[in-house]
């Protein structure tokens, strides 16, 4: 697992409710969520793609409520 270096990091989880049970029946993150987030099928269209680099992505993505020093 890579560290990550912001506050969030993004991941996907299902359930299944079977009567008074619940099973957590997947999970997903990093590269997983390619295909589920819509956002990066558009970054990887600009010409830059998502322009990573070696600091990878938290080099560059910046909240706009989120203030620095």
């Amino acid at each position: 697992m890579v560290p990550w270096s912001l506050s969030e990091a993004p991941g996907i989880s299902v359930f299944l409710k079977d009567g008074g049970r619940i099973y957590h029946t997947y999970s997903t993150y990093e590269r997983g969520l390619d295909m589920l987030n819509v956002a990066y099928h558009y970054m990887d269209l600009v010409p830059k793609g998502r322009d990573e680099g070696d600091g990878g992505l938290g080099s560059w993505l910046r909240r706009r409520d989120e203030y620095l020093d």
